[in-house]
């Protein structure tokens, strides 16, 4: 294996499908990445066996957006740079509770202008305004139990409830994809914001990436300043292993 530290630059615009952007460094390309749950939510059933009978349950795992869908073209293509026509940002950074980080105590976090937590008027949030209205957050990550009556047995039989999970540590999952002249390198991600900052531990999948990444691993990290309503911007770095040499830099 070839060991290949690298150090670079990320510009990204989010969107509702993920995030759009270019890597600047060893890992020139433009890149997409694709937000779990997202477009499709996520879906698992369980059984909770107890005394006397069981509870079913479905957790649901959805995005709540107000950002735009990703446009057909990559906003970087032919050489454009949309942070040219960036809107300034606001004297002192984003505020508390604005795109780039949870207020203190609200759920989740993620990628570029994500806050966490429930938008005003959903369950655990503030009062007034309708749901899915995020208060200037333009996306969060909802996550609901909700029992089946249908499928409870014994003393729990046609049983009803719904509850939303604050999980004030939850770091949204994706991958993302890089386009390099060298192959295309994917790599999973795990990230949070806070404070108008995004950062995120990927980790290189060697399986599902090509040419020179083809069964590649490392572990990258990056940093991330946000600026509303959907900029990002800040320093990649860390270490791949690869089995081809990689090319000179």
């Amino acid at each position: 294996m070839y060991e290949l530290p690298i150090q670079g630059e990320i510009k990204t615009l989010a969107y509702k499908e993920g995030s759009s952007g270019i890597f600047t460094g060893p890992l020139a390309g433009m890149y997409q990445g694709y937000r779990f749950a997202s477009t499709t939510p996520d879906e698992r059933d369980f059984v909770l066996d107890l005394p006397n009978g069981t509870i079913a349950l479905t957790i649901k795992q959805e995005i709540r957006s107000l950002l735009t869908p990703r446009p057909a073209e990559h906003p970087f293509a032919d050489g454009v740079d949309p942070f040219d026509n960036m809107p300034p940002e606001s004297p002192g950074g984003p505020s508390h509770g604005a795109p780039g980080g949870p207020p203190s105590g609200a759920t989740g976090g993620g990628p570029p202008g994500l806050a966490g937590g429930p938008p005003p008027g959903a369950a655990g949030g503030p009062p007034g305004g309708p749901r899915g209205l995020v208060g200037g957050r333009p996306f969060y990550m909802e996550v609901m139990a909700t029992v089946d009556p249908a499928k409870c047995t014994g003393i729990f039989a046609n049983s009803t409830g719904q509850i939303e999970i604050n999980a004030p540590d939850y770091d949204m999952a994706g991958h993302l994809i890089i386009n390099t002249k060298h192959g295309d390198l994917h790599l999973d991600f795990l990230e949070s914001g806070g404070r108008g900052v995004l950062n995120a531990n990927l980790r290189v999948n060697g399986e599902h990436s090509t040419g020179i990444y083809r069964n590649a691993r490392g572990d990258l990290t990056f940093s991330l300043k946000t600026v509303p309503p959907n900029f990002g911007r800040g320093p990649y770095s860390g270490t791949l292993w690869l089995e081809q040499a990689p090319p000179a830099i």
